[in-house]
C-alpha cells in the first residue's frame, strides 16, 4: 500500500519522528483528542473490573456513508484479536450497514465481506476493494493548513503521545490513521471512526469521548455534527448504544488545546466528565430540532462548514472531574449505561468550573 511517506511496508513505524511527521497531515485537534482519548482509555480500563459482563473489543472501527441508495452504509472493523463478542458486534451491524472485517498482513490492509457474522469471501487488498465501491472514484485526503497548528500538533505529540504509547504508537496510533486517511478517506468524504466499543450482556455499547466547551447560552448548549449524528442513529437502529461522553474544556476558548489539562493540575479539578446515553428515543428527540451551521474549523478538512444540533448540558449527567479517581469515574459510568446514575450535569456546575484564563 502506497502512503504519502512511501510504502507502508517500508515505513519504520517504530520511528517517533516518522510518526510525529504522519500526525502532522492531521488537524491539531485531532492530534490533542488522542491525548484526550489515552486518559479516557485510562477510565474505562476499570469498567469491566466494576460489571464483569461488560467485555472490552480490541477493534477499530470505521464507519462510511456512501450515500448510495442500495448499501449505504459500510463499517470497516479492524480486529486485532479475535475476543469474545466480536461476532455478536459484527452481526449487530448487519442490521443497518454492510460490514468488512479488516486484518493487517505484511505492509497491506485486507478486507472481507461479513455476512451472518462470518467470511463470505477471500480476503482482498483493501485499496482494491474502496476502488471498486466507489466506482473507481479517488481523492487525495489533504487537511488545510488553517486547522493544523504545527506548535499545538508537536506540544500534544512530544508532551505526551510519544511517551505515553511508547513502543505501542505504530500500532495503536499510527496504522488507524493510515488506514483511514489513506485507504478509506481518499475514496468516500463521510467517515467516522468509532472510538470503543463493549459488549455488555447482549447489548453492543460505543463509547464516544469528544474534548470541547458548551456553547455559552442559556441553557448551555453542546453540538453534535447531523453526519455524525445519522451516523450514531443508523447504529442504534442496529440496536447499538451509544454512551456519548464530553471532557468539558475549563478554558471557552478555540486559542487553547488539551496539554493544559497535564501541565497544570488545578485545571484537572477544574474539567469536567459528563455523558449522556444516546438511544432511540433520545436520537429522534434531537434529529427534530433546526440544524444550524458552524464554522469551518469543525471540519474534518478543515474548509467545509458543518451542519450541527444542539443538545442542552442538563441533558447530561455529572461523571466527576478529571482529578477524580479513575476508578469512581468509571463506577459513575456504568449506572449511567444501566440508567441508575441521576446527578444531571448543571449550568451552574459549568460555569462555576469555568476559566477566564490558564496560569502556570
Amino acid at each position: 500500500m502506497i502512503t504519502p511517506w512511501g510504502e507502508l511496508s517500508a515505513l519504520d513505524l517504530s520511528d517517533h519522528e516518522l510518526a510525529a511527521t504522519i500526525l502532522s497531515a492531521d488537524k491539531h485537534q485531532l492530534i490533542e483528542g488522542l491525548t484526550v482519548e489515552s486518559l479516557f482509555d485510562q477510565i474505562v480500563a476499570s469498567v469491566p473490573s466494576i460489571d464483569r459482563n461488560v467485555i472490552p473489543l480490541d477493534v477499530d472501527s470505521t464507519v462510511v456513508d456512501t450515500r448510495r441508495p442500495f448499501e449505504r452504509w459500510i463499517v470497516f472493523v479492524w480486529a486485532r484479536s479475535r475476543t469474545t463478542g466480536l461476532g455478536r458486534y459484527l452481526q449487530a451491524l448487519e442490521k443497518s450497514a454492510v460490514p468488512y472485517l479488516v486484518e493487517y498482513k505484511n505492509g497491506e490492509f485486507l478486507a472481507t465481506r461479513i455476512s451472518k457474522g462470518k467470511r463470505t469471501e477471500t480476503p482482498r487488498v483493501l485499496t482494491e476493494l474502496m476502488h471498486d465501491l466507489s466506482g473507481g472514484k479517488m481523492t487525495p485526503f489533504v487537511v488545510d493548513e488553517s486547522v493544523r497548528d504545527k506548535k499545538r500538533q508537536k506540544s500534544a505529540f512530544w508532551g505526551f503521545i510519544s511517551d505515553y504509547y511508547k513502543d505501542r504508537l505504530g500500532d495503536r496510533v499510527i496504522l488507524p490513521r493510515i488506514l483511514i486517511n489513506c485507504a478509506i478517506q481518499p475514496y468516500f468524504r463521510s467517515v467516522w471512526n468509532l472510538d470503543r466499543i463493549f459488549i455488555a450482556g447482549d447489548v453492543v455499547w460505543i463509547f464516544e469521548i469528544k474534548h470541547k466547551y458548551p456553547i455559552n447560552q442559556n441553557p448551555l448548549l453542546f453540538g453534535i455534527n447531523d453526519g455524525e449524528l445519522g451516523m450514531l442513529e443508523m447504529l442504534i437502529n442496529s440496536q447499538i448504544r451509544c454512551l456519548h461522553t464530553i471532557l468539558v474544556k475549563p478554558y471557552w476558548s478555540l486559542k487553547a488545546g488539551s496539554m493544559y489539562l497535564f501541565n497544570n493540575l488545578d485545571m484537572r479539578n477544574k474539567a469536567a466528565i459528563i455523558a449522556i446515553v444516546l438511544d432511540q428515543s433520545e436520537t429522534a428527540r434531537i434529529m427534530k430540532q433546526p440544524s444550524k451551521k458552524s464554522g469551518s474549523h469543525t471540519s474534518l478538512t478543515g474548509v467545509d462548514n458543518q451542519s450541527y444540533k444542539e443538545i442542552p448540558a442538563y441533558k447530561f449527567t455529572s461523571l466527576g472531574v478529571l482529578s477524580d479517581p479513575a476508578i469512581e469515574v468509571a463506577k459513575k459510568m456504568t449506572s449511567v449505561m444501566f440508567g441508575l446514575e441521576t446527578n444531571k450535569a448543571k449550568d451552574d456546575w459549568l460555569r462555576g468550573l469555568r476559566v477566564q484564563h490558564i496560569g502556570n
